[in-house]
């Protein structure tokens, strides 16, 4: 028989086990929360993290399931569709900011067509770019990766802006290329005479490669101060008066040391406020009208002079400018003949230092006294290439040498024929 006092002390250790288990079980729940809790905080501040630099990025960005409803997109995102955040919660489906996008007037196409044509894309399993343009005029670029989940992550870029610099570079270059195809020089320059575009022939007289070699050069870089001082006092006037330069004979030295006469025009430019902001300039090569000019009125003068009995020294004075003016980079001069047939005198030269035409007057005949000495001997044309290094020059290279130096810094090549006609080398 048991009596009660033997149950309750059967009961006394089953109930101490049972409110330890409980106590165990409780304690454990309590860890469990606690480590959940914790868990979910740093999930919690991961998404903020990883939130906040989506939200930094440039591009928009949108993460979309297998059943096309947003899962997170970024601010840029609604910035570049134009469309309210609180419109773009997670759980939105794509058709629905489609047609928000249309509201919106950011769509690149009906809902119908863009659903689609997001499908078909969606559907393959390699990324694909591509570039939209939307309704408001701005041109997208979509780069769209689909995910083995059947959703997908695409960016969007509105390129916009590096399009329209894109349109402008490749007109640019369209311009470029029509205007190297003109023969006479073209330019624009800004207010301030530096250049802003030039063409091909314009930049290789000023000894450039490339007509880029130009941009932002004034003619102080290209000329003798002089020239350039000139040319910026009748572009300044050209801009601050609002009145063209038309037709103006001008005379530029180019970068080989060639002399040359333009015929120019210098037009101001103004934008759409009337405000001018440059100038755009033309010049014609007129150099051979110029030199047939000239050697019309030469012949004029000089066939005069002889009619008038003017003197000897200063009818070979004009001829020889006359020659050098039909020329490039030549000094002339006459020798005569001597009385006793022996000896060169001084006729004329209007380009050589008195220095060497002194040292030469006087100079003899003979088989190697030089080109006209010579010629004058041979009675016959005489052609040296080098006066420095030509035998017949031998005993007077060093007379010559300073005159072969003195613009070019060392001798050129030269022609010097017979009848006492004897340039120096053709320094430039």
């Amino acid at each position: 028989m048991v009596t009660k006092s033997s149950r309750q002390a059967a009961q006394a250790p089953e109930s101490t086990e049972l409110a330890t288990l409980a106590k165990l079980a409780g304690s454990s729940y309590e860890t469990l929360e606690r480590e959940l809790r914790a868990t979910i905080a740093t999930l919690e501040q991961q998404a903020l993290r990883f939130e906040t630099a989506i939200d930094n990025i440039s591009q928009g960005i949108c993460f979309f399931d297998a059943a096309e409803r947003l899962i997170l997109c970024n601010r840029r995102y609604a910035e570049i569709y134009r469309i309210a955040p609180e419109h773009l919660r997670p759980g939105r489906t794509l058709g629905e900011i489609v047609e928000r996008r249309i509201a919106a007037g950011t769509s690149a196409m009906a809902s119908d067509a863009y659903l689609a044509f997001a499908r078909a894309v969606n559907s393959g399993t390699t990324l694909r770019n591509w570039t939209a343009n939307l309704t408001d005029g701005r041109t997208i670029q979509i780069c769209h990766q689909p995910m083995p989940d059947g959703g997908w992550v695409a960016t969007h870029e509105d390129i916009t802006e590096l399009t329209a610099n894109r349109l402008i570079v490749d007109e640019r270059i369209s311009l470029q290329t029509l205007i190297d195809w003109v023969p006479d020089y073209l330019w624009v320059k800004d207010t301030e005479s530096r250049f802003v575009v030039a063409n091909r022939a314009i930049a290789s007289d000023s000894g450039k490669a490339k007509t880029s070699d130009m941009i932002g050069l004034t003619d102080s870089d290209l000329h003798a101060p002089d020239l350039a001082q000139k040319f910026r006092a009748i572009e300044q006037g050209v801009l601050r008066s609002g009145q063209p330069m038309i037709d103006e004979e001008e005379f530029v030295v180019d970068a080989s040391g060639a002399g040359k006469w333009f015929s120019s025009t210098k037009v101001p430019l103004r934008n759409v406020q009337n405000d001018i902001f440059g100038l755009v300039g033309i010049a014609h090569d007129i150099t051979a009208r110029k030199q047939a000019d000239t050697l019309r009125d030469g012949q004029a003068q000089i066939l005069e002079m002889i009619a008038t009995s003017a003197p000897l020294e200063d009818v070979l004075d004009c001829l020889m400018r006359l020659a050098e003016s039909q020329l490039t980079g030549i000094f002339g001069s006459v020798l005569l003949l001597d009385k006793d047939g022996s000896h060169l005198r001084h006729g004329a030269a209007p380009s050589l230092a008195k220095a060497y035409t002194s040292a030469i007057d006087g100079i003899a005949v003979g088989p190697k006294m030089g080109s006209c000495g010579t010629a004058a001997y041979r009675r016959e044309p005489v052609i040296v290439a080098d006066i420095m290094h030509d035998p017949l020059w031998h005993d007077h290279c060093e007379l010559a040498a300073p005159m072969a130096t003195v613009r070019a810094g060392r001798p050129r090549s030269c022609r010097t024929r017979a009848l006492c006609w004897a340039p120096l080398p053709c320094t430039r």
